[in-house]
């Protein structure tokens, strides 16, 4: 055996490590997975495609009827017009898969975006991401046939939650702001009162002087 096949041989027994991705800005580098089949819903949905944000551990998921590179880009279109595109995608999926998806984003969308084949460190924190595999799978058993109505409360429970590794929530990280629920909210009865009393109309918002205060 030559020494190129022997170092070819070697390398089948050892193990790869995941090569760590450096993130600095929420939306910059993506993961994406895709988690199925499940029972066919009243939707005829039988996949979920996750997205998550390596920087915050924000995740978007998305229920498809296919695992197929046009669903899949359908999916990805809706979550790009809503916080914009990415400089890069990472996935398990095959390059031929990639550059399909690639394509339908191109052709139908007019989004220039590359996915790539690739197998860095788990977006989110170690055991986080099974955490929330298994809470849509306990979903899908609770619910078989419409579990993906039932999305939305999960991923909620994920985004709100502190993350391990960054010690905040992807919710805070995302919007710089702590969730806040409806039965929390002292609503205002008059609104017109509360724009007379809100002070000087020249004055900051809190909101924004906090906001501001944060990013010096």
């Amino acid at each position: 055996m030559c020494e190129t096949c022997q170092n070819a041989e070697h390398n089948k027994n050892v193990t790869r490590k995941a090569r760590p991705v450096r993130v600095e800005s929420p939306w910059e580098v993506l993961g994406l997975d895709i988690h199925g089949p499940f029972p066919e819903t009243s939707q005829s949905n039988t996949h979920v495609l996750l997205v998550t944000d390596y920087f915050t551990k924000w995740v978007e998921a998305a229920p498809l009827q296919k695992k197929d590179p046009f669903s899949v880009a359908k999916a990805l279109a809706t979550v790009f017009y809503r916080f914009g595109a990415s400089k890069n995608i990472y996935t398990s999926l095959s390059w031929d898969f990639c550059e399909e998806v690639s394509r339908h984003l191109c052709e139908h969308w007019n989004i220039s975006q590359l996915l790539t084949p690739a197998d860095p460190t788990d977006p989110a924190s170690p055991g986080s991401a099974e955490v929330l595999r298994a809470s849509i799978c306990s979903v899908v058993n609770e619910k078989p046939s419409e579990w993906d109505a039932h999305l939305d409360p999960v991923l909620f429970e994920f985004r709100t939650s502190v993350n391990s590794a960054t010690k905040y929530s992807p919710f805070f990280l995302m919007f710089n702001r702590y969730v806040c629920l409806s039965s929390e909210v002292d609503f205002v009865q008059d609104s017109k009162e509360h724009v007379a009393g809100s002070g000087k109309a020249d004055s900051l918002p809190p909101f924004t002087a906090t906001v501001q205060e944060q990013q010096n």
